[in-house]
């Protein structure tokens, strides 16, 4: 009996609620429903804004680094044709020069303990020894060995090229140590500074001339001749692509 009491008295409170606030729970429900909505499609529509600017990031990173990758290529001509050009005005039986470069990338290490030696991704390499240039300044070399092309990092003592130093383009032979450049052979008669700008010479037809390499920070003599410790431009462990002097 009482419960059929009880449950007359829950119909009569819903009724009763149902026909006074009916139209204000509908409104409520409504105005639930419309914010839901309206929050479900601002979330598909951020989600899309910033799906498409990832994209158009990744993108646009892509065609920066290869414009940066084409306007190195030409930081190193430019540099080079400004020189021979320096010459020309010297020299008027300079000859013509065309220097040109190719894009090369480091795969490996050839010992994993030293930083200094990489494998290029060159297939039966047979060419002379060659000039790796990074970010427009003297990197190292390319030496032959077993047929695959070896890079010896500029750190590396058996990286040796020809320079100059200075405005008077006193000669010398540079020599990788670590992380500076020992360039030796210097006749002692030449004056040498501290500060002094260093450049490849080109006369070993490894680099083209001009290419910056560092500047002298100690000075020393040794029998008839004199070194230059130089700081060189590159600060670099292994860079994932160099390019390769060709001509």
């Amino acid at each position: 009996m009482k419960s059929k009491i009880f449950s007359i008295l829950v119909l009569s409170f819903l009724v009763f609620v149902s026909f006074y606030y009916g139209d204000v729970i509908k409104r409520n429900i409504l105005n639930l429903n419309t914010i839901i909505i309206s929050k479900f499609y601002y979330g598909i529509d951020f989600f899309k804004n910033k799906l498409n600017e990832h994209f158009n990031q990744v993108q646009e990173i892509h065609n920066l680094r290869e414009r940066n990758l084409e306007l190195e290529k030409n930081t190193i001509l430019m540099k080079n044709f400004a020189n021979e050009l320096n010459n020309i005005l010297s020299d008027r039986n300079s000859s013509f020069y065309y220097p040109s470069v190719s894009l090369v990338k480091a795969i490996s290490y050839v010992q994993i303990s030293d930083y200094h030696k990489v494998w290029l991704d060159i297939l039966d390499y047979k060419g002379k020894v060659k000039g790796l240039i990074y970010n427009g300044y003297t990197a190292g070399i390319v030496v032959e060995k077993n047929g695959k092309a070896l890079g010896l990092l500029q750190g590396d003592e058996e990286c040796i090229f020809s320079v100059y130093i200075g405005k008077e383009q006193a000669p010398g032979i540079a020599h990788g140590r670590n992380d500076y450049v020992l360039v030796k052979y210097i006749p002692k008669w030449l004056e040498l500074k501290m500060g002094d700008k260093v450049y490849t010479s080109g006369l070993d037809e490894i680099f083209f001339s001009g290419i910056p390499v560092g500047e002298i920070f100690k000075i020393e003599e040794e029998g008839a001749y004199q070194n230059a410790y130089v700081k060189p431009y590159v600060k670099m462990k292994v860079p994932s692509y160099l390019y390769m002097v060709e001509n």
